[in-house]
Parts: C-alpha cells; sequence; structure tokens
C-alpha cells in the first residue's frame, strides 16, 4: 500500500512519518506534498491507497484538494490533519467524504487508530472476496474473528496470525474483541477448548493425552493444568463424574 502526506509544514511531515506505525498496516511507501498542486501530481500518478492532508496550504488548499479526490475516480482513504477546530473546516470535510479528522497536535493512538480504520476499510471496500468483508463494519469483523477461532481453536494461534489475516493491528483486535466478548482472545481461545475437551471425555476410549492434542495441546500435563484451572477438577475427575 501507498500513502501521502500533504502539508506545508515540514515539522508535520516529519512528525507523521515518525508516529505512524506504517509497516505494521502494510503501507511500504510513504510520498510527501507540499501543497495541493504538488499533491495532485503525486495522487494521479500513484493512486496512493491513504491520504493526509492539512487544510491551509500555500497555491492550492486542503479544500481544493478534497473538492478534486471526491470529483475524480480516486478511491483513496482522506484523513484530514488540521490545527484548527473550525466548522467550516469539518464541513467541507464531511461534505466532500473525508474518512476523518484529527486535530494537531498529533495524538499517536488516535492517529495509528484512525489509520488503522482507514486501511480495513480500504481493504473491505476493494477485496470484497478477502476474509475481513463485511458491509456491517468493525463489529463483523470482529465476529468473524470469533468464527475463525471457532474453526481453529486447535491449531497453535497467535494474536499476529489474526492481524495479519484480517489486515488489522494486534491492539486493536485485543482491544475489540474484549469490548465485545468481554475476554481476552487467549481466554477465548481456552475456553474453547475446554468446552470441547469435555465433550471428547464423555468417550472412555479416548486417552487424556489423545483428547490434549485434539484441541491444540502438545502437553498434556499443560492441559491438565488448564482443564482443572478453568473447570476445578482434573480431567480424569471430570470423567469420573460423568459415570
Amino acid at each position: 500500500m501507498k500513502a501521502i502526506i500533504v502539508d506545508d509544514e515540514k515539522h508535520v511531515r516529519e512528525g507523521l512519518l515518525l508516529l505512524a506505525d506504517w509497516s505494521r498496516f502494510g503501507i511500504k511507501t510513504i510520498m510527501e506534498a507540499v501543497d495541493g498542486n504538488e499533491a495532485v501530481k503525486l495522487i494521479t500518478e500513484h493512486r496512493p491507497e491513504i491520504i493526509f492532508t492539512d487544510m491551509r496550504m500555500p497555491k492550492r488548499d486542503g479544500i481544493s484538494l478534497l473538492k478534486w479526490i471526491h470529483s475524480s475516480d480516486i478511491s483513496s482513504k482522506t484523513i484530514v490533519v488540521s490545527g484548527y477546530d473550525d466548522f467550516e473546516y469539518m464541513r467541507n470535510a464531511i461534505c466532500y467524504k473525508s474518512f476523518d479528522y484529527i486535530l494537531k497536535p498529533i495524538d499517536p493512538e488516535i492517529l495509528n487508530e484512525t489509520l488503522e480504520r482507514a486501511v480495513t476499510e480500504w481493504n473491505q471496500q476493494t477485496y470484497p472476496g478477502k476474509p475481513q468483508q463485511n458491509d456491517c463494519g468493525e463489529k463483523n469483523v470482529i465476529q468473524q474473528i470469533e468464527e475463525f477461532l471457532l474453526e481453529s481453536y486447535n491449531k497453535d494461534i497467535n494474536l499476529q496470525e489474526i492481524a495479519d489475516r484480517f489486515y488489522l493491528s494486534r491492539e486493536y483486535i485485543s482491544r475489540k474483541f474484549k469490548q465485545e466478548y468481554q475476554a481476552t482472545i487467549t481466554d477465548f481461545i481456552t475456553n474453547i477448548r475446554m468446552e470441547k475437551a469435555k465433550e471428547l471425555l464423555q468417550n472412555p476410549k479416548l486417552k487424556i493425552y489423545e483428547i490434549a492434542f485434539q484441541v491444540g495441546y502438545q502437553d498434556e500435563k499443560y492441559f491438565s493444568k488448564v482443564f482443572k484451572k478453568t473447570a476445578g477438577i482434573s480431567p480424569n475427575e471430570y470423567r469420573s463424574s460423568l459415570i
């Protein structure tokens, strides 16, 4: 992916370059423009997926640039970065369909969360066949992650793998997943594994180590420890209670 930063102030461009976690969101090329005219040339030539733009600039300002982007066939996500909490700027940003509006001085957390949402939405609109595609937005992306976990609970899943698969950051997934399910992803996977283990324990022919392996644990002792912590009794005790 490519991005462009449009701002006449060099220190602002440098700040965005430094504060945004570009690589985490798959953005490998970041261009810079000092005004709207230069931005139009670069955007036309390179068609970046993400555009950061200031509002007050010489020659061609941010409003004019937003208007041009809106009237063109550019599918980029535009994020306005301005030092002015001005209603007229906000109105124009909304009118010309900018993705979001960030105030200076830039808060790194807000910047990266906004960038993440922009990248996610661009991916959803551009690649309808990808796993993260869902017209209902962020909530359904989290629900798709739940479905993935339900299907893959017995594999060695880590948060980075989930982040890569759904084009989201680890921090964002962790936060949103906990908000939605009141549990961390680790706890959620553990609960799925334990419920499946309880089902398998009903089959007296299965050894404990076989059950451990089937639900994603290579170490029988560790599986038993986790099971007891969750269920309050050991796997063997649980099996005995079923008789």
